[in-house]
């Protein structure tokens, strides 16, 4: 963490727990708290200690940050969402942590090369619809679970899907009839069942069998909708204030010329701190002013256009006044890569 520099993040408890309960009240379901990719750029462990009164489970995309977790201190259960290597079911079993199996091979390879006396517990994934991971028929389905029922490491305790486009409802119901229509066809005392993201809860595609929403978007308040607020901001501070003349350059390749006397201010922040290129031409909001990104965003630097000298120094980056979802729709994507690239390095600042 640059525990020294001038760019940082805040991020609201507050909200992040008001996120929390708004879902678990929209849905009326237990929540499944997805924390993967660093709490989508938020911080870990600091999210996770924030959550851990308001979920019911964790859920990350590896067995490090599920193994993290455990060793920082949350008891929560846990679900590995990523299939993991039979190699390390031993780890998995030792931190007491579930993970997700997406077909018959995955516990043929944990029976054959799991030799513990505890069982490893597991998620079946289905493939609804999204062909990416899962089992997709019911033939694979009944063979997986067959195989379990013989199994003496293991114990199948969740089965989920996943919606690909959660905003169309044709779309959505075939995947829940497809989803059903699996799930039904071999009876199961599951623990937990659960298909639906934030999108898929806002949207109210859950089905009367299911016992949690998986959520993780919501969380963070970076989506479509106005109950959530928003938890993260990030500033820098504007180390060098600069007169540039007409026809003078500022940045890499010449892609800024000054038309006329500018004042242009420079950040200690770049695409390396999650500031990615693409940023060139948006606005950052300092002192009640919206200032245009220019030139080229350097590695470890920016800069910025300002409207006037006597400005004050900080500058929001992400916040109130430039939300993630509007810089999502600058850059053409979506408002959780914005947040997910900003590295772990940049201190984060809870309140």
């Amino acid at each position: 963490m640059n525990q020294y520099c001038d760019t940082y993040i805040k991020i609201s408890k507050d909200a992040i727990v008001h996120n929390a309960r708004f879902f678990k009240e929209k849905s009326n379901k237990k929540l499944i708290a997805v924390i993967k990719s660093n709490a989508y750029g938020h911080g870990l462990i600091d999210v996770a200690n924030i959550l851990k009164d308001e979920a019911d489970i964790f859920a990350v995309a590896s067995l490090d940050s599920a193994i993290t977790l455990r060793q920082s201190g949350i008891t929560l259960p846990i679900l590995v969402l990523n299939p993991l290597s039979p190699q390390y079911v031993k780890n998995a079993v030792e931190y007491d942590i579930m993970i997700t199996v997406s077909n018959l091979k995955d516990v043929m390879n944990i029976e054959s090369i799991y030799k513990g006396k505890e069982s490893i517990q597991v998620h079946l994934k289905v493939d609804s619809g999204m062909n990416r991971m899962g089992l997709k028929t019911i033939k694979e389905y009944k063979e997986v679970l067959s195989f379990i029922d013989k199994s003496y490491v293991v114990e199948a305790v969740g089965v989920y899907t996943h919606f690909h486009t959660a905003d169309d409802k044709t779309y959505s119901k075939k995947q829940q009839e497809e989803f059903k229509a699996i799930y039904e066809s071999y009876p199961y005392p599951f623990k937990y069942i659960h298909l639906c993201s934030t999108g898929a809860t806002l949207n109210d595609l859950d089905i009367e069998a299911s016992t949690h929403v998986r959520v993780g978007l919501g969380l963070y308040g970076i989506c479509d909708s106005k109950e959530v607020k928003p938890a993260l901001s990030m500033y820098s501070k504007i180390m060098l204030k600069k007169e540039v003349y007409p026809n003078e350059i500022v940045g890499y390749n010449a892609n800024f010329k000054a038309e006329k006397n500018t004042w242009i201010g420079v950040l200690p922040c770049g695409y390396s701190d999650g500031i990615i290129r693409k940023n060139v031409g948006r606005k950052v909001y300092v002192d009640g002013h919206y200032c245009e990104v220019i030139g080229s965003v350097c590695m470890n630097s920016m800069m910025i256009k300002l409207p006037h000298k006597e400005v004050s120094e900080t500058v929001e980056l992400i916040g109130p006044h430039v939300t993630a979802i509007e810089i999502a729709t600058y850059l053409e994507t979506i408002s959780y890569e914005v947040t997910t690239i900003l590295p772990p390095h940049i201190k984060r600042i809870f309140v």
